[in-house]
Parts: C-alpha cells; structure tokens; sequence
C-alpha cells in the first residue's frame, strides 16, 4: 500500500507551535505568516493559502487573508502524510498497463523533493508518521490533552489534541476530500477553540479536523 509523506519538520513544528499559541485577532495570523517566511499561493493549482519553506502547503485557500477581506480566520490544516489502500480493481489496472490512482499519488507531490513517495509500505508506517509528528509536538507543547484511537470507524484512525489558550492543535487522520475522499491522510490542524468546549470523542474527530 502507498504512502507519501513530508513530516513536519522541527522548524514549522515550532511555527506551528506558535501559531497555535497566538491569540487569533484580525490580521494577526496573516502577520505570523510573514513573519515565518510562507509564499502565498495565487496561481490557482492548489487549494491552499500558503507553501511553506519546509515542503508543506496551508489550507484552505483563505487562510490568513488580510483582515479586510476576512473578518477572522476559522482554521488550518496541514496535511504531511497521504496514504491509500488498494484493492483488486488497482491490481487489474497495474497488470494492464493502465495509469490509477497509485500513479496519481505518486504525483500528487512529485514537484515538491522533500516529499517521499513509497509503493510498498502499509497502514503500519501510515500510523508511524502520525506517531512520529506526535513526538515533535510534544516536545513542544507538553503531553497532549487527548490521545485517542477510533477503531470503529471502516478505517482505524488516531489523534492526539492540545489545548492552547483560546486554540486547539490537533495531530490526526481523517479522508483527504481534495482527492475526493480517495486518499487518507495525516494532518496538523489549528483553530480558536473554546476553552470549556470538550474534545470530540474519537468517533468524531475526523469531522473536526477534514479538510
């Protein structure tokens, strides 16, 4: 099974870190972007707002507008690892020559070489880059508040959480709905956060945190 993969690296965990922990005014995260050094993305071939220095790319595509276009922000994400279970049908189209979405993963970060694409791997390594992307955070912002592990969900999926003031920061899998729900993937995910609002259970983290 597939995988392509840039974990965070300890450079944007500690911007990430910092945005996590910045109190989400108007225009103070358009601000922090600068201040990291992100190039904003205009020419319309992704749905992001910004590539960062390290490989990734911040979505959605309005993130950290200048406050007189958007009010306020309402979240981010930052997807590191994709991953994609085969079946029969990739299997018939490999064996005829034919081109499919194992291919289209392949591509899908082909441009980017801090990007590692790998045919042959598993749900195993899938959860090893979430775990690893846990560590980096941790270091950071101490031991999450909630680590848990839906299993009951068609896919067994994993997230960890961190309250920050007013924001939360989430390390966790869901669907990847820019693939059309073809892909997983593993993602860091910030946004305002009430601080009396509960963590979902882990049932309903992925509706959380999809992007």
């Amino acid at each position: 099974m597939p995988t392509t993969t840039c974990l965070p690296s300890p450079e944007l965990a500690d911007q990430l870190a910092e945005l996590a922990r910045l109190e989400w005014t108007p225009g103070a995260t358009s601000a922090a972007a600068r201040r990291f050094g992100w190039t904003p993305v205009d020419d319309g071939a992704r749905r992001a707002a910004f590539a960062t220095n390290t490989g990734h790319y911040v979505v959605p595509e309005w993130f950290a507008v200048p406050p007189e276009e958007r009010a306020e922000d309402e979240e981010c994400q930052i997807p590191f690892c994709y991953y994609y279970e085969a079946d029969d049908f990739d299997e018939e189209l490999a064996a005829g020559g034919l081109s499919g979405n194992i291919d289209w993963l392949e591509k899908h970060h082909a441009d980017d070489p801090e990007w590692r694409f790998e045919r042959d791997t598993g749900r195993a390594h899938f959860d090893a880059q979430w775990r690893a992307a846990v560590v980096l955070f941790t270091e950071r912002l101490g031991e999450p508040e909630v680590a848990v592990r839906d299993a009951e969900g068609e896919s067994p999926w994993n997230y960890a959480a961190w309250r920050c003031g007013g924001n939360a920061l989430v390390v966790g899998q869901c669907t990847d709905n820019g693939s059309y729900m073809t892909f997983e993937q593993a993602l860091v995910w910030i946004a305002p956060y009430p601080v009396e609002r509960p963590f979902p259970g882990a049932g309903e983290f992925d509706g959380l945190i999809e992007c």
